[in-house]
């Protein structure tokens, strides 16, 4: 498959040509567990309340037994008083899961597969930026004529596009190591240099 490769202004210089089976299946099993892994390990699971075991009280009995009116109680800790425990609030728990590294990586190498089907990447000579301005990158985003939510990955040090990218609503910035399932799926359009997309298909071989 060829894909084109465009310049910042979105002139077509060159092909990359990217060799997969057009018969390959997507394998949408493995896809959907790396992305339940990933999801699974940002949650801090860090939420916790008292039971009634766990509640700060005297042990004394509040009032007698009977001849006040009152409903018996045994302890000011009970559920239904005031200051209580909480019947069956959460406890701090661990939410992450196990996936085996050759399951990642083959759900990234099926991922951008999928992404490069759905003519998602966007393959970029080079990030020659004149100045580190958003209002001047975001023009330049609306010449490649890309969807709202953009991850753009590149490997090069360049000071002004990391300037110029950040404070765009919706535009992400990565290097290939830190390319994941979940950003593919979750970017609806990926722009990518030429060595960088490289040394990306290196890694997922």
């Amino acid at each position: 498959m060829d894909l084109h490769v465009v310049n910042i202004n979105n002139e077509q210089i060159d092909k990359f040509t990217f060799d997969f089976d057009d018969s390959f299946e997507i394998n949408r099993k493995v896809i959907s567990q790396v992305v339940r892994w990933q999801l699974s390990r940002r949650r801090s699971g860090t939420a916790s309340t008292k039971n009634r075991a766990l509640v700060t009280s005297s042990n004394k009995k509040p009032f007698k037994q009977k001849g006040t009116g009152n409903a018996r109680a045994g302890s000011r800790t009970s559920p239904i008083w005031r200051g209580g425990g909480v019947i069956f609030g959460p406890s701090p728990k661990d939410w992450s899961i196990n996936v085996p590294k050759k399951i990642k990586k083959l759900a990234l190498l099926h991922t951008m597969i999928y992404r490069i089907k759905q003519n998602s990447f966007t393959v970029i000579d080079s990030f020659n930026l004149d100045t580190h301005k958003s209002k001047d990158f975001a023009a330049k985003l609306d010449l490649l004529k890309l969807s709202k939510k953009i991850l753009i990955i590149s490997d090069h040090e360049n000071n002004n596009l990391e300037l110029s990218s950040r404070n765009i609503k919706n535009v992400k910035l990565i290097k290939s190591v830190g390319v994941n399932v979940y950003d593919l799926l979750n970017h609806k359009s990926i722009i990518i240099d030429k060595i960088t997309f490289n040394n990306l298909i290196e890694r997922i071989k």
